[in-house]
């Protein structure tokens, strides 16, 4: 039976933690209703943040190992860890264009 090295598989769970979360989100996405509207939004809210720092963390940790050698694996975890924290980035940003649109 393999051991499981903390230290070196964690990135490989982090990419996996954030497609779950991924997947959670779009499940209670479609469960809105009038009666539920702020649970589920407030639920939302929280796994996204999550997974905001998730993606962060797991993105600087790989891009500490850039230098040693790549496999299939780093290099799939680093794509979805980089794009995800994109994601993330474009709608914190086109929420605050929103937000001091409705300001101004």
């Amino acid at each position: 039976m393999k051991k499981i090295k903390f230290k070196k598989d964690f990135k490989y769970k982090f990419t996996i933690v954030i497609l779950s979360l991924f997947m959670l989100i779009g499940v209670l996405s479609n469960q809105f209703t009038d009666k539920n509207f702020y649970i589920i939004s407030t639920c939302i809210g929280i796994l996204s943040l999550i997974a905001i720092i998730i993606s962060t963390i797991g993105l600087l940790k790989s891009l500490k190992k850039l230098q040693k050698p790549r496999s299939k694996k780093t290099i799939l975890s680093m794509i979805v860890i980089s794009l995800t924290s994109c994601l993330f980035l474009y709608i914190i940003t086109a929420n605050l264009i929103n937000a001091l649109k409705f300001i101004l």
